[in-house]
């Protein structure tokens, strides 16, 4: 499908955030690994969310869902899963989370086969692979080595063991399996990116009451967990995601119009609430009150430097406000944006082009200077973020933007065009015809 994107002039009215994809995700899997029935509030409905739920299911779990509760009812460690394939789509999160919870799996010396669709399938794992190995576990690639297809079998036994820092996901999914392990763990990270996602993970872990220690010597962040622990099911009710708000908090500055967002918690510990900052540094009118955030538009923006190493899906909203700014925006210490569902910078980098943009790409980022856009047909790389940042960019060009490979969108906001046009952009997703 093709996203339709023309000039918007206004953007005003009252919205809520969309819920958070990685909060969700880890209320699925911990609920899978607690024994008794947890429920969960506010999931997000996502193509990456309905993937963890089928995983779930695969693996044990009786999943039900009614008046906007995930209801999750699972025997919990060893799970009791007779699957012999388990496919997650293009969900990363899920792929990698869910590698190490195959460890824990009643009769673990079968092999269970973990695949995925083809985008997800050029992302690496190889590192999360060889730390299992270390953890008791085997892994044995079935197509290109680092990837998935991949089979999986052996217990998760705990033990020591090293992984690269590159993408938080790795150290994420460690460290929600391991304590559910026989033996104590000690993980080490090499350059640890991302490091709000790993705080999201860890709270997580207080909330079950699991005893873990970190240190941090230089470039190495060390781990150590407590093993034989047994989740607790439990109620949460899910936040709004700051990642998805992000396109809407861009537009609102952008454009004329007073937008209130609601849904979003501040004391989350959601990275990309830093956008806000970002945003008022920037020279947005933004107010942060107690239930909502309230956004007044059309103000000058200044171009800044923004380290985005612990924001990285920040990137392509940050790319598009840099061309609405006075003077250069300037994106680094962000390598890791490069091994998203696209390559970021990249993709970023070839549409802000395309629609005329002025973009140096770096190894680490991209710096965007001030420019005037005209609607061109740019590519949507089948990845969400870089479709929704583009069109934020279509909505300030002059004349008609089509964006390809639209319903990329589903991943995460399958409502972005109607939440978008309810405020007052003019967009729409229509099929190709074949």
């Amino acid at each position: 499908m093709n996203l339709i994107v023309h000039k918007t002039s206004i953007f005003t009215g009252q919205v809520t955030a969309p819920s958070s994809k990685s909060q969700s995700v880890r209320g699925l899997l911990f609920a899978l690994l607690a024994s008794g029935k947890s429920t969960l509030t506010n999931v997000l409905a996502s193509d990456d969310t309905q993937h963890a739920i089928q995983v779930c299911k695969d693996l044990g779990a009786t999943i039900t869902q009614a008046e906007g509760k995930i209801i999750v009812e699972s025997r919990g460690i060893p799970l009791p899963s007779t699957a012999q394939l388990i496919n997650t789509g293009n969900s990363g999160i899920t792929t990698r989370f869910i590698m190490p919870i195959l460890g824990l799996r009643y009769h673990p010396q079968q092999p269970i086969i973990l695949d995925c669709n083809e985008q997800m399938r050029s992302r690496p794992i190889r590192s999360l692979a060889t730390a299992l190995t270390a953890l008791g576990m085997t892994c044995a690639y079935q197509g290109q080595a680092g990837s998935c297809p991949i089979a999986v079998s052996g217990e998760l036994q705990g033990g020591i063991a090293e992984v690269e820092g590159i993408t938080s996901q790795y150290l994420s999914a460690l460290l929600i399996a391991l304590p559910c392990a026989p033996q104590d763990s000690e993980i080490r990270v090499h350059d640890l990116h991302e490091r709000p996602y790993v705080e999201l993970t860890l709270s997580w872990l207080q909330e079950q009451g699991i005893y873990f220690e970190h240190q941090r010597l230089g470039k190495m962040d060390i781990y150590k967990i407590r093993g034989k622990h047994r989740y607790q099911p439990f109620q949460k009710t899910i936040m709004g995601d700051f990642s998805s708000a992000s396109y809407l908090l861009a537009a609102a500055s952008l454009f004329e119009g007073s937008v209130t967002l609601q849904g979003l918690d501040m004391s989350d510990s959601q990275g990309d609430k830093q956008l806000i900052d970002i945003l008022q540094k920037m020279g947005a009118d933004i107010r942060v009150n107690r239930n909502d955030i309230i956004v007044h538009g059309g103000k000058p923006l200044q171009g800044i430097a923004i380290d985005a190493n612990e924001i990285p899906d920040l990137l392509p909203t940050l790319a598009v406000l840099g061309v609405h700014a006075s003077g250069e925006t300037r994106i680094y210490n962000v390598p890791q944006a490069r091994i998203k569902e696209t390559d970021r910078i990249h993709s970023m980098t070839e549409g802000l082009r395309r629609l005329g943009a002025k973009v140096e790409e770096f190894k680490d980022g991209l710096t965007v200077s001030n420019s005037q856009l005209r609607g061109a047909v740019v590519e949507g790389y089948d990845d969400h973020r870089t479709v929704m940042a583009l069109a934020l960019a279509g909505m300030q060009a002059e004349g008609e933007t089509v964006i390809t490979q639209g319903e990329a969108i589903n991943k995460t906001f399958p409502t972005f065009v109607s939440l978008m046009c309810s405020l007052g952009a003019k967009m729409e997703l229509i099929n190709v015809a074949q």
